[in-house]
């Protein structure tokens, strides 16, 4: 199998972007039906939506750790390979076909040739962060956080 570049990893994140910027993307229309017993479809979505959340969060500390230059970049490849690897597994359990295809491509990305520079690095965590954050808001817009806030009450502290 050939090693995505780069510049064809970047390529493939921007496409999938401009897919999924307007209309809420199949995998989002797709989880809105999922469901898992015995939790039905509500726990599915928050994870879902936590999922995503938490893969634009820790790419944009290796974001911030490729802008310092500090950390080899052999090092952010293997940890960002690593992290989205984890992500994609969870994203998974959600049936985010899609998505998890892409991601899947990240992973092998960042496992096989990788960022060779940090200014490399920066620009496809910039377009993986802009990929995974747009699905992430479709979830987000998903879930009834105002209505769940008015309605649902935590358990009290325990004594």
């Amino acid at each position: 199998m050939a090693r995505t570049s780069t510049a064809q990893m970047i390529k493939r994140l921007e496409a999938f972007t401009s897919r999924n910027w307007r209309a809420e993307p199949a995998d989002v229309k797709a989880l809105r039906r999922f469901k898992r017993p015995p939790m039905g479809n509500m726990p599915c979505v928050i994870y879902a939506n936590f999922d995503t959340f938490w893969l634009g969060e820790n790419i944009q500390v290796l974001r911030l750790l490729a802008l310092e230059g500090d950390m080899p970049i052999a090092e952010l490849n293997r940890v960002a390979g690593a992290l989205v690897a984890r992500h994609t597994a969870r994203l998974g359990k959600w049936k985010m076909t899609n998505t998890v295809k892409l991601m899947k491509e990240v992973e092998a990305y960042f496992d096989g040739r990788g960022a060779r520079s940090h200014k490399e690095f920066v620009a496809v965590a910039e377009a993986i962060m802009l990929a995974f954050d747009r699905v992430n808001t479709w979830i987000d817009g998903a879930l009834p956080w105002a209505q769940l806030d008015r309605r649902l009450k935590l358990n009290p502290a325990p004594r």
